[in-house]
Formats: structure tokens, sequence, C-alpha cells
């Protein structure tokens, strides 16, 4: 017979939830590019198709280490996002508003983009 979540839930101490709980937030905020798309249940076909790239090229894409800001927002905005850029110091948070979407709809070629993602550019 299944377990109700609700019987597992209760036995676990309150410390050993808030424990649980704090990995968890962990894990969100360090999340990797093909974590992001996974989560996202896209393929790396389906965001090259919203690009207009390869699919070799979103995966070299997810493998950066380094990106621009430009090219990480297109890359959100292929998963259905929106990157917000929030700057946080211990008295006060300032949202950066220069990543509105360009008003060009022009498509860059793969080799633009992953160029771009290579040089940090």
């Amino acid at each position: 017979m299944a377990t109700n979540w609700k019987d597992l839930k209760h036995k676990a101490s309150p410390k050993a939830r808030a424990a649980v709980q704090r990995e968890a937030h962990a894990e969100l905020e360090h999340i990797g590019f093909h974590k992001l798309r996974q989560a996202r249940q896209q393929t790396q076909v389906a965001v090259a198709e919203r690009l207009n790239i390869a699919q070799g090229a979103v995966s070299r894409m997810e493998k950066q280490s380094d990106f621009l800001l430009s090219t990480l927002r297109e890359y959100v905005m292929a998963l259905g996002g929106k990157l917000e850029l929030r700057v946080v110091f211990p008295d006060a948070v300032f949202e950066i508003e220069t990543l509105a979407p360009s008003t060009s709809t022009r498509k860059r070629s793969s080799r633009a983009i992953v160029k771009a993602a290579a040089t940090g550019r």
C-alpha cells in the first residue's frame, strides 16, 4: 500500500524538514543552464529552434561559464521566461532595467551566438 506524503512529512523533525528546505533552496540558487532548461521541460532542439541556431550551439552555450547578458536574456526568453537583474547590498536592493529586449527582430546566426558566448561579447 502506498504511503501518504502527509504521514511521511510529519515523521521528520522540524529541524530535519528545515535542513531539507535549506538544501532545496541552495540547489535552486545554483542551477545550471541545462537544469534550468530541463526544469522548464524543454529540449535543446526546441530551444535551438526558438533561437534560430543549431542544437549543438545550445549544447555549447549550456557549458559556458561566462555569458553576455544579451545572450543569457535570449536563452531565458527562448525558455519562455524573462531575465531580471538585481544588485543586492546589505541595506538596499536595486533592479537593473537595462535588460529590456532589443527592438530589433533580426535573428543572429548560431556562429554569432556561440562566438559571443565564447568570447564574452
